[in-house]
């Protein structure tokens, strides 16, 4: 009965380490649909590179882990980032981040790249005051 066991419970470790391997390797033909394709997900602000998009946090921001977030910091991430920018979030007037001040910059730059994202918006055309005829002076 002992070595039925064991026999099995090897067996059920194989089949579990083989499983992923043979899933790996076996493809399968998706079955023919009538249905439209779907749409395209909307697209993502991505890096410039290759690689995969970080997503910033002040824990990855602050490079020496000091609990605040510099503009040498911040301008690692954000190379256009000016001085005058960064002061205008520096709510404290410490030359640096904490939290809040980050997440108040952060929904600033969002807010920025979504306009921007946005085609821009036809202007109406101005209104053009009518021309008035002469006016007739009486004698």
């Amino acid at each position: 009965m002992k070595r039925i066991l064991i026999a099995t419970a090897l067996v059920a470790v194989a089949a579990m380490t083989a499983a992923p391997a043979l899933a790996a390797t076996t493809t399968t033909k998706p079955a023919a649909t009538t249905m439209a394709p779907a749409k395209a997900a909307p697209k993502m602000a991505t890096a410039t590179t290759a690689a995969k998009p970080k997503v910033l946090s002040f824990k990855l921001i602050d490079a020496n882990h000091d609990g605040k977030i510099s503009y040498e910091e911040l301008k690692v991430y954000f190379p256009k980032l000016t001085k005058a920018e960064f002061a205008k979030y520096d709510t404290k007037h410490l030359g640096y981040y904490d939290h809040a001040e980050l997440a108040a910059f952060f929904k600033a730059q969002k807010a920025a790249d979504a306009a921007a994202a946005k085609p821009a918006a036809a202007k109406p055309a101005a209104k053009t005051a009518a021309a008035k005829p002469a006016a007739t002076t009486k004698k």
